[in-house]
């Protein structure tokens, strides 16, 4: 009798251990896939009306985060920092700080998920909420303008209007209208291509959305004596973004994401890109319409053999599909936040 109870204790301390072993098993792998400080819904964008971020956290500033005052209060979140809120007039929502995550490249984001890229300097949830389809934006609200980055496959547009279809921001039937060329597709230079498609676009109806890229075919054609801030041809080209920019204000256009380029192969092309975004970048920060930067530098860092043709300028497939992730990350806030 004794030795059936001690087989009998044996089997219930067997059957306790692995229980345990199993509870732990799946703490750890929780623990190992919900690296966001347990909060599923940070950094995702949303929508300030709508109860999108759950029970612990609100929506600031279009992204669902913390109100904070020094870094501390955002130790629960991997590499989060306080960052200050924007002005009140743009993010709507008064504050001193947020929680927010600094990124320079997509794989500073990877703590989190694939899902999290980083767009404009911060890391972003690529995958949007549902309801932006009720955000009254239709297809055609939608305006892609460009040059040969954009143009050159079009690829770019594709993935973006499958990224919104998943999203539900984008019906089957629809699609954006895409003005991007080849040809006729600079700021400036020769000139004004990129201004051209859009009113091309715009006397066809109403435009809310642009998406948009320019610069690169005014340095590829145009040059400089010497490549500095006052060289005609780069200044020319940040005055005509900036006049686009008042042109699209005028039309009744409420966001612009301008997507700024990667680093090309060529050294001297890149010279000039780099004294040209300062100042394009600038025309986007004070523009009459909300202008949302994005720079695919960080999307191409150390991916320039796999994401650029053998030209060093074009994206190849894969480059176009990162290149609609990092913008498509910026794009969901402008589609949220359109009034019907």
């Amino acid at each position: 009798m004794r030795i059936e109870r001690l087989r009998a204790a044996r089997r219930l301390l067997g059957r306790s251990l692995l229980l345990g072993a199993a509870l732990l098993a799946f703490n750890c792998e929780s623990a190992r896939e919900d690296p966001t400080g347990g909060e599923t819904h940070f950094l995702k964008p949303c929508d300030p009306d709508a109860d999108a971020c759950g029970g612990e956290l609100a929506c600031i500033c279009g992204v669902c985060t913390s109100a904070c005052s020094e870094t501390t209060t955002c130790a629960r979140f991997p590499a989060a920092s306080c960052a200050p809120a924007r002005p009140a007039d743009t993010c709507g929502v008064p504050t001193s700080g947020y929680c927010d995550v600094m990124c320079t490249a997509d794989d500073d984001c990877a703590a989190f998920s694939a899902e999290y890229v980083c767009a404009a300097g911060v890391c972003r949830s690529s995958i949007g909420p549902a309801s932006c389809a009720a955000s009254g934006v239709s297809g055609n609200d939608v305006l892609v303008v460009g040059d040969s980055f954009f143009a050159a496959s079009h690829s770019i547009t594709a993935f973006l209007e499958n990224m919104a279809r998943q999203s539900g921001a984008l019906s089957a039937g629809e699609r954006y209208r895409d003005h991007s060329s080849v040809l006729g597709n600079t700021l400036a230079l020769l000139g004004s291509g990129i201004e051209d498609q859009y009113t091309t676009a715009a006397a066809e109806g109403p435009v809310s959305v642009v998406i948009m890229n320019g610069g690169g075919a005014d340095v590829l054609v145009g040059s400089c004596a010497e490549v500095a801030p006052d060289c005609p041809l780069l200044v020319e080209a940040a005055a005509a973004a900036a006049s686009l920019f008042e042109l699209m204000a005028g039309d009744g256009v409420q966001h612009v994401v301008y997507a700024f380029y990667p680093d090309p192969s060529d050294a001297t092309l890149r010279a000039k890109l780099d004294v040209l975004r300062p100042l394009v970048e600038s025309a986007c920060e004070g523009s009459p319409v909300a202008c949302h930067w994005v720079d695919l530098r960080t999307t191409f860092a150390g991916n320039e053999p796999l994401y650029l043709d053998a030209d060093g300028t074009t994206p190849t497939p894969e480059g176009a599909q990162a290149s609609a992730t990092a913008i498509w990350a910026a794009l969901q806030l402008p589609l949220q936040c359109i009034a019907p």
